[in-house]
């Protein structure tokens, strides 16, 4: 993967060593637009100035800001399917989504999808086999929902993917260093993970009086109980909440902080 501080944004090395898609993870620039690169439009972030970024942004990565869908993101595990009509919904405040899903998956050509983060984990999938991608949204909750099983097993459903093919880039979140959570966040993630044994607690750690929950190395795990090879799985690695200067963090900044967008594209590709 590679980052700078200059508006570019935070690609995967796994998911541009393959042809068919474009792909980027938005990130803070201070000094650029007027919430430093912020693409959030919810209030109370300015919705203007979001959509001036979305757009700033897309003429980066390589994505038509008039083409972008974004859902609803609701915190649960539902997963929508993205179709040529849907084009352009969600693209502003004033658009209406298409529904409320913090997972998006597509095989819709030119059609941009983003999901958006602010210490949660955006999740970026593709399978070049079948031609399709995925924009997930992984909160804790999402995350103790499975959410990652929940977009493989509909882009098995929907695409007829076979999981070994799927390539994974989990992006910046809040890191297991930062992470403190209550004990009703570890109980759900263990009740979820229970047939994984002494490997879910790998994403669970107490280096004081609370538990620390990893939400990267939680999706890493589900992921590959889903089928997915271990080496098609990058993760970036960055704690969002360690790197203030570079990224927008719910628990480092405030509610009102900006969002960092995940976006992947299904182009065309040469036969």
């Amino acid at each position: 993967m590679t980052i700078s501080t200059s508006p570019t944004p935070l690609v995967s090395e796994l998911l541009s060593s393959v042809p068919g898609i474009v792909h980027g993870i938005t990130h803070r620039v201070p000094g650029m637009g007027l919430a430093d690169g912020n693409v959030g439009d919810t209030a109370p972030r300015d919705s203007a100035d979001a959509w001036s970024m979305r757009q700033q942004w897309g003429e980066i990565i390589g994505y038509d800001p008039e083409r972008l869908v974004r859902t609803g993101q609701i915190h649960e595990n539902n997963v929508f399917v993205v179709q040529e009509k849907h084009v352009g919904m969600g693209r502003r405040r004033d658009t209406p989504t298409p529904g409320t899903a913090d997972a998006m998956i597509t095989q819709a050509l030119n059609v941009p999808i983003m999901t958006l983060a602010a210490d949660c984990l955006p999740l970026l999938m593709y399978d070049p086999v079948q031609r399709g991608v995925a924009a997930v949204h992984a909160g804790w909750r999402s995350t103790v929902m499975d959410i990652a099983g929940e977009t493989v097993r509909a882009m098995q459903r929907e695409f007829g993917s076979d999981p070994k093919d799927i390539l994974a880039f989990l992006g910046p979140a809040i890191g297991g260093c930062c992470n403190e959570v209550g004990p009703e966040v570890t109980a759900a993630w263990r009740d979820v993970a229970r047939d994984l044994g002494p490997l879910a607690e790998l994403a669970v750690t107490r280096p004081s009086v609370k538990e620390h929950f990893d939400v990267p190395r939680a999706n890493t795990l589900l992921l590959q109980r889903a089928g997915l090879l271990p080496a098609h799985i990058e993760v970036s690695s960055i704690c969002t909440k360690c790197n203030l200067d570079d990224w927008f963090s719910h628990r480092g900044q405030g509610a009102a902080t900006g969002r960092q967008g995940g976006v992947i594209m299904l182009i065309d590709t040469p036969s």
